[in-house]
């Protein structure tokens, strides 16, 4: 009987050493960083939002862009506060794979 429960104890210990942890939660960390990375932030004026309110241009004259650039809202998008055309605004986004600019987050300037 010990003998079985020494055996049983090895073969254990055995098989827990010889299984590789699984890599989930490093390539999960990548993925964040690599996101964290991608956000871009931009402040202007609002100057059109789209009748099905999943888009909005906005007027910005910044460092990196200057210029009127289009955003494009999903359920994910946290707006703050009330924003309409002629708002001033800061917006964070990220550029999408088809050329497109998903906002994250937009609030009117100051309320950040």
């Amino acid at each position: 009987m010990i003998q079985k429960v020494l055996f049983s104890a090895s073969l254990g210990c055995f098989l827990l050493l010889g299984v590789p942890p699984r890599a989930g939660p490093a390539s999960l960390q990548s993925q964040s960083k690599q996101r964290a990375d991608q956000t871009k932030s931009v402040s202007g004026k609002v100057t059109s939002i789209g009748n099905d309110k999943t888009t909005f241009s906005m007027e910005v004259n910044g460092d990196d862009s200057k210029g009127t650039i289009q955003f494009v809202l999903d359920k994910n998008t946290q707006v703050e506060g009330r924003v309409a055309v002629g708002t001033d605004a800061v917006v964070q986004y990220q550029p999408t794979d088809d050329g497109k600019n998903l906002a994250l987050s937009i609030a009117p300037q100051g309320s950040q």
